[in-house]
């Protein structure tokens, strides 16, 4: 009998361990179907993200792209057919994603027969205007006569597809004249409904119209209006915007819809991108993940949604193996420890002596942290301050335990008219966290004010009663002191660059003007000192021939001979300039370049047009003088643009690296360089500016060439004006080659 009870007591003793085991390994096995649901959801949150920036970039290009078109169609006639494809096809050749560049002129039936003969002698074939049945049997016909049409007169790329479209009437196609006539109206950026294309591709279109004179007032133009001149239309695949993404995962399925409009019900599906089923989707299905997300573009309003499908074979049994051995080692341990009664005092102390060390470590940091923190029983009476707390109210620990908040925590808002509240009493109440209000200002025993901001948080008991609150308060003094230090520290490090920006062009001014000087006193003090040398060689044959002419003479050859070394000497002093040649990044100083042109921009209404590259553009320079180049060259560009219409004053700055080149241009909407002043562009104290130096270029190409490049003036067709700055390019730098070349340069 006792032997038996003595048996099972063993056996009850032994199953306790492995059923704590079984416990913990299901434990273990949950917690690692979280972990790893966490991990896969991370993931496809981090694909999600990538996938938004990505396309987001695409959208905001796309824009970028009708801009351009619309900027090149509205600077020039539109009859120049020719122009405008080439400009296209330098678009297109930089977006591989975007499909076709269009033109849709605007055609009244007085212009139709000048219209068809134009566009046959540009397709060389003969033209018509047609419709398109893209709906049901997506067919081609003649296009009846119309009170007014707008067919397609310039189409890029030109392939034989797309030669169909020349002549088609895209206002009276039924699911793109709502936005066309949209588009017209507003002279906004519009996009239109999806459509199929041959073999199953869908594509959309971004339109915006073109005007005489400006744009629309606040009346909205009809198409039929004299003033719309055509619409440009820029052609998007679906498959080319969402297909090239770099993800870590490639099992993404990727859908756009369109956003909600007022009154609409749900939103319409533009294009889906499943992946094909594989092996590993046969698996049973463990987790679904979804997302949607609103892309930032107003004229493309779409809304992009992400799904994943996890099967049981993506997750990390290597893992869960791992964790489970580990749990099993640890019950052992454990199992261990249980054996060794003898630790157990040992472990308490042990537990004891780590809460202490807890308890006083808050302590030690509440007592050194700046912000003021006060603890508050459920009476609201006042439990404990710290140091800063007994600072900002000016009280001490005896002055303040045990009394109503209300008596010494004087609180009250900055403006009159303001109505006063009770952080405190209002987290007492709401029993939640509640901030303090902006402008709260705390009054101290003494009569001091100071501009606080904190919060109050409840505190709770085990059964969850409210049993108190923790008020914490920080003076806003200091930091916003701190916050105006800074603030004229980045003000003053901004004057000395300006600083150094004008003190270089004044040198460069100066050697430039030194140069011009010295090149233009050298020829006549040259000729004065040829001509007194012949006077003396004539002299010599003339008998008594007076002294004093003789001497007169030869102290005119040792004055000219000395004029001749001061120049010299002051050609010599004036080139002498300290540089700091160090690898510096071309878009880093046009971004400087610009924000100290930006007022300059801004009040003669030029837009910038930024297409700079997105790797580092690096060259050997000083970038101080790079950015007098810059400059310069926006200075001109804005000058040049000041006779044009308000919006048609467009700078363009596009920068890359060609070859071994890094090329930095500045295109601007002028009128461009006429063929006699390209000639002596460049040449010293030539100016078309009334009272201007003429300097600034002839300065530019001297900072250019000394550092191996060029500079180059040229007419792009009805864009103006284009300056093109060539450097070698200089490959980026490890840290510590960077570090090398900085000191070198200094020395």
């Amino acid at each position: 009998m006792k032997s038996s009870l003595g048996l099972s007591g063993k056996l009850r003793k032994s199953a306790l361990p492995l059923l704590a085991w079984l416990v913990l390994c299901f434990l273990t096995a949950l917690l690692w179907l979280q972990m790893e649901r966490s991990r896969l959801e991370e993931g496809f949150e981090k694909d999600g993200r990538a996938a938004y920036v990505q396309i987001a970039r695409k959208l905001d290009q796309n824009e970028a792209v009708l801009q351009a078109a619309h900027a090149m169609v509205a600077s020039r006639d539109t009859s120049d057919i020719a122009a405008l494809s080439a400009f296209s096809r330098e678009i297109l050749a930089n977006y591989p994603k975007l499909y076709t560049i269009l033109f849709y002129q605007k055609v009244v039936p007085t212009e139709r027969d000048r219209y068809l003969d134009q566009m046959s002698r540009e397709i060389g074939e003969p033209a018509s205007i047609t419709d398109f049945d893209l709906n049901r049997r997506r067919s081609w016909r003649a296009a009846p006569l119309r009170d007014v049409y707008y067919p397609a007169t310039m189409v890029e790329p030109v392939t034989q597809a797309s030669r169909r479209l020349y002549g088609y009437d895209i206002l009276h196609e039924p699911r793109l004249a709502r936005e066309l006539r949209q588009a017209i109206a507003t002279g906004e950026i519009v996009v239109s409904m999806p459509f199929e294309l041959a073999g199953d591709e869908r594509a959309y279109l971004l339109m915006k119209g073109v005007y005489r004179n400006g744009g629309p007032g606040v009346i909205p133009l009809r198409p039929d209006s004299p003033l719309v001149e055509g619409v440009v239309a820029v052609q998007v695949h679906f498959e080319q915007l969402l297909a090239p993404l770099r993800l870590e995962s490639q099992s993404l399925n990727i859908a756009l819809y369109q956003r909600e409009l007022p009154g609409v019900h749900g939103s319409l599906l533009l294009y889906e991108r499943s992946l094909r089923p594989s092996k590993v989707s046969q698996w049973p299905l463990f987790q679904r993940f979804e997302s949607k997300m609103d892309l930032p573009s107003d004229a493309q309003p779409f809304v992009l949604s992400l799904s994943r499908n996890v099967t049981w074979a993506e997750l990390r049994l290597s893992v869960l193996v791992f964790q489970e051995l580990l749990v099993t080692l640890l019950l052992l341990a454990l199992w261990q420890v249980y054996q060794q009664r003898l630790h157990l005092h040992r472990a308490r102390s042990a537990a004891d002596e780590a809460l202490f060390s807890q308890r006083e470590r808050v302590e030690v940091a509440l007592n050194a942290i700046r912000d003021g923190v006060i603890t508050l029983s459920h009476d609201r009476k006042v439990e404990w301050v710290n140091p800063m707390a007994q600072e900002l109210l000016g009280l001490l620990p005896e002055q303040l335990l045990g009394r109503d908040y209300r008596e010494v925590l004087r609180l009250q808002q900055g403006l009159a008219d303001v109505s006063q509240v009770d952080p405190i009493g209002q987290s007492f109440l709401y029993q939640q966290v509640v901030e303090f209000p902006d402008e709260l200002l705390l009054s101290t025993f003494y009569g001091e004010t100071r501009l606080v901001e904190g919060a109050v948080a409840p505190l709770f008991s085990r059964t969850g009663e409210m049993n108190g609150a923790v008020c914490a308060i920080r003076d806003m003094g200091p930091i916003r002191r701190r916050a105006q230090a800074v603030l004229e520290a980045s003000e003053s490090r901004v004057r000395d660059h300006l600083e150094k920006l004008s003190h270089v062009a004044r040198l460069h001014t100066m050697g430039e003007m030194a140069s011009g000087i010295a090149h233009e006193l050298n020829q006549p003090l040259a000729a004065i000192s040829n001509y007194c040398a012949a006077s003396l060689a004539m002299l010599e044959d003339v008998e008594e021939a007076p002294a004093q002419v003789t001497d007169a003479l030869k102290a005119a050859i040792r004055q000219a001979e000395r004029s001749g070394e001061i120049i010299k000497r002051l050609r010599a002093f004036v080139s002498k300039r300290s540089m700091d040649v160090r690898q510096v990044d071309l878009n880093l100083l046009v971004g400087n370049s610009l924000f100290l042109a930006e007022h300059d921009l801004r009040s003669n209404g030029v837009q910038v047009v930024q297409m700079l590259s997105a790797n580092p553009v690096t060259v050997m320079a000083d970038s101080i003088q790079i950015e007098q180049v810059l400059m310069n060259l926006l200075s001109n560009a804005i000058e040049a643009m000041k006779g044009e219409r308000e919006g048609a004053r467009q700078l363009v700055i596009h920068s890359h690296v060609a070859l071994s080149n890094a090329i930095l241009e500045v295109r601007d909407s002028g009128r461009g360089i006429s063929p006699d002043v390209q000639a002596v562009l460049f040449h010293p104290f030539y100016s078309t500016r009334e009272g201007g130096m003429g300097l600034g270029l002839s300065i530019c190409q001297t900072i250019v060439e000394q550092y191996g490049g060029s500079i180059e003036a040229e007419n792009i067709p009805g864009s103006g004006a284009c300056f093109r700055l060539r450097l070698p390019f200089a490959p980026p730098l490890s840290l510590s080659e960077a570090a090398v070349s900085s000191v070198a340069a200094t020395r």
